[in-house]
């Protein structure tokens, strides 16, 4: 299991003490949230085993005292343990293990979490089998406002070196977070906007990752933080460089090759060597550079807080496998032309400036405090072909939310608002296969707990929108999707060591501008893709348990989930070509997805003893499985079986060592045109020494991926063929705090 590096403010001092007591321990960073009531405890789900908490000189684990772990997602700021609903929480020490270069690779090893791998560059998550418009990405608890929905190849502009927390939040009530929530949502948090005192003049956080082999990456992150009277400040910049990364064989897959071959019937192909086929050795235009930077500041006060933060973005990448030519074309607004059959690496550089702005009021009133989040976005994204433009996308986007926690009535606490988005999108180029579209939700929604008695409790919500696309060529949409949930959390005995959650759902979602006006070649994915717009809202309901033993030498979770659809909106390939790409349009179809994640951990040095060493081992499996009823065929991209055991020996404050096995099973449940994909196996190690103890430390690790040098391709990766993941790579890295 990963660690989860627990987070708790209950130490820290405070300007203000706000009324009540759970829900305020912690910055409430809710973008969507408040919705439903969600099925699943989750201490575990991110490392059922060792929950180790190092702060303010204590160290728990979840084999014994119960550490608390703040969801800043959630309106209430429920800790991980009363959280009903499966989350996963990366932070400190253990997010660090896993940065990666990208969102979607670094919460890759979560339960029920995989990659959408588009290279270096980009990836965005993957929960249970659902992606790209059915998970929000989030920052600060408002969407990133990027475009990466669009699009597998668009980055997140949510970048982990940023992160001082990621929130995983799976099941279909996370739609809390707005309907294009409805498989998941993935939060990163950064602290830029302080809503409690420092309780001292200065701290700061340096972080740096720099590799040898596979991709060559370079990466540093700083983090200030200043308290100066009630003002609270706040700076922190971040880099990233990365090469065009190594790989152990052709970077053409052998299925895609046979399937070439075949297609073609050229007898010629079969006596061409590797070399004739595809790079070697290595991805070409793989390559990445990243950089940001983000200032804030809060005023806090008795009575609550109000800040505002400002963060800037740029990343500039090269998009692999997906050279193309095309003929002479002008286009006097982009200012570029072509020539025939030229053939250029597709390069993207995507730029945002963005803006935060958080505050509470607390009240002795029956409305006890009302909270409020509005971000704002200018995005702009441009993808060239051998340094010529090629396209332009432009994005601006404003989401707010107001929240109003009233006072209990009985034993019933809850949260009620409203939540408004609005994006502008525009695209310019022969390849923006989608028209520019102004998309506007406004929510109403509702959240309220009930704890009847101590060890049980009920949980339920709702949420209505309003949802319109209004295109510049085609005709406007409109749609009121509704969401409902209920569920309950039970803890069997006394001491919290075992507990059962569920939760039932029923959510509804628009269709989103690309499911229903696309039409044109999509050269990421190397398909030609057409909308439907007599699409109007997927409907789904889903159940959710999860059965937890929390404390001893053995702890564990199992998490089973069933979601069907009556109406899912699937990209479909029909069986013939348009434009020299296999045509794929969005349809309607009945559809279940079932499966669970699984964790345990097994606490050795409880069984033998050890003299304060520790030594933990862990085991993780998940399981997605689908079924396109209508067709009696499978959801594509559908993620294998995958089991991770994972052995850890600590010896605390000092050294630790982790040991890592992967093993994901091959795919041959296939949609229509898909290719079957292999299994592998990897082996992922990693060794830290730590001098000190925060808030001042320093942290030197050293960490190798993919040892064995295995071929591993994605299965939920449209560029899986095209592109593995990296093959044999060793990073050095250090964390201070000072």
């Amino acid at each position: 299991m990963v660690t989860i590096y627990c987070k708790s403010i209950t130490n820290k001092s405070r300007v203000a003490q706000p009324p009540g007591t759970s829900k305020n321990l912690c910055t409430i960073l809710l973008v969507g949230s408040l919705l439903s009531i969600h099925s699943s405890s989750s201490l575990a789900q991110d490392g059922v085993g060792e929950v180790d908490k190092k702060a303010g000189g204590a160290e728990l684990r979840e084999s014994g005292d119960i550490p608390t772990i703040v969801i800043q997602a959630d309106p209430l700021s429920q800790s991980l343990l009363e959280f009903s609903r499966p989350a996963s929480v990366l932070e400190g020490e253990r997010l660090q293990d896993r940065l990666r270069s990208t969102l979607g690779e670094t919460v890759d090893l979560q339960p029920g979490v995989r990659s959408s791998f588009f290279g270096p560059g980009a990836s965005r998550p993957v929960i249970r089998g659902f992606s790209g418009e059915r998970v929000r990405t989030l920052r600060n608890g408002v969407s990133t406002g990027d475009v990466s929905s669009l699009s597998e190849d668009h980055v997140v502009v949510a970048d982990p070196l940023q992160a001082e927390q990621i929130e995983i939040l799976r099941g279909p009530e996370t739609l809390l977070y707005g309907s294009s929530a409805i498989g998941g949502a993935v939060n990163v948090t950064d602290g830029s906007i302080a809503e409690f005192s420092l309780g001292k003049p200065f701290e700061g956080t340096v972080l740096g990752q720099f590799g040898d082999s596979a991709d060559n990456e370079k990466s540093e992150a700083v983090r200030l933080r200043a308290e100066s009277g009630s003002v609270n400040w706040y700076g922190a910049a971040f880099s990233r460089r990365t090469s065009s990364y190594e790989i152990p064989g052709s970077a053409e897959s052998e299925r895609l090759r046979e399937r070439e071959e075949s297609l073609e019937g050229n007898e010629h192909l079969e006596d061409k060597s590797d070399d004739e086929y595809e790079a070697r050795g290595i991805v070409p235009n793989s390559d990445s550079q990243t950089y940001g930077g983000t200032v804030g500041a809060s005023h806090i006060f008795e009575e609550g807080f109000v800040g505002l933060a400002v963060s800037g973005f740029d990343s500039a990448y090269g998009v692999p496998g997906h050279a193309h030519g095309h003929e002479e074309s002008k286009d006097e607004d982009l200012g570029r032309g072509r020539e025939e059959n030229a053939s250029d690496d597709v390069r993207i550089d995507a730029k945002q400036l963005r803006a935060d702005l958080r505050g509470r009021y607390d009240f002795d009133a029956p409305i006890e405090s009302i909270k409020f989040r509005v971000g704002a976005t200018d995005y702009e994204h441009t993808e060239f072909e051998g340094g010529a433009v090629g396209n332009l996308f432009e994005k601006d986007g404003f989401e707010g939310r107001l929240e109003f926690i009233h006072q209990p009535v009985g034993s019933v606490t809850g949260v009620f608002g409203i939540h408004s988005m609005y994006d502008d999108f525009s695209a310019q180029g022969e390849e923006a296969f989608i028209p520019a579209t102004k998309s506007k939700t406004e929510a109403l929604f509702f959240f309220e707990k009930a704890q009847l008695t101590d060890p049980f409790s009920l949980q339920w919500g709702g949420r209505f929108e309003s949802v319109s696309h209004d295109p510049i060529i085609g005709d406007s949409f409109r749609s009121s999707p509704l969401s409902i949930s209920g569920g309950f959390r039970w803890e069997l005995d006394a001491e919290a060591v075992y507990s059962i959650a569920s939760s039932l759902a029923y959510a509804e979602r628009a269709a989103s501008p690309i499911e229903l006006y696309a039409d044109g070649i999509h050269y990421a994915r190397r398909i030609t893709e057409r909308g439907n717009s007599s699409l109007s809202k997927e409907r789904s309901t889903g159940l959710d348990l999860s059965f937890h033993k929390n404390k001893g030498m053995l702890t564990a979770s199992i998490t089973p989930f069933y979601q069907r659809f009556s109406s899912y909106f699937n990209l479909r390939g029909i069986g013939r070509s348009e434009e020299e790409f296999p045509l794929f349009t969005y349809e309607e179809t009945g559809a279940t997805f079932w499966g669970g994640e699984f964790l345990s951990s097994l606490h050795v040095d409880q069984i033998v003893p050890m003299f304060g060493h520790r030594l933990t081992i862990d085991f993780q499996s998940d399981l997605v499985r689908t079924h396109d009823r209508d067709r009696d065929s499978y959801i594509p991209r559908t993620p294998p079986l995958r089991y991770i055991l994972r052995g850890r020996w600590e010896l605390p404050n000092a050294i630790e060592m982790m040991v890592e096995s992967v093993r994901v099973e091959a795919q041959r449940r296939l949609a229509a045109g898909e290719i079957p994909t292999e299994g592998y196996s990897m082996f992922n190690s990693e060794m830290s020494y730590r001098w000190g103890d925060e808030p001042h430390s320093l942290r030197l690790f050293v960490r190798g991926t993919n040892l064995t040098d295995e071929e591993a391709r994605v299965h939920s990766s449209f560029l899986k063929d095209l592109a593995p993941l990296r093959g044999r790579a060793v990073i050095f890295g250090f964390r201070g705090m000072f």
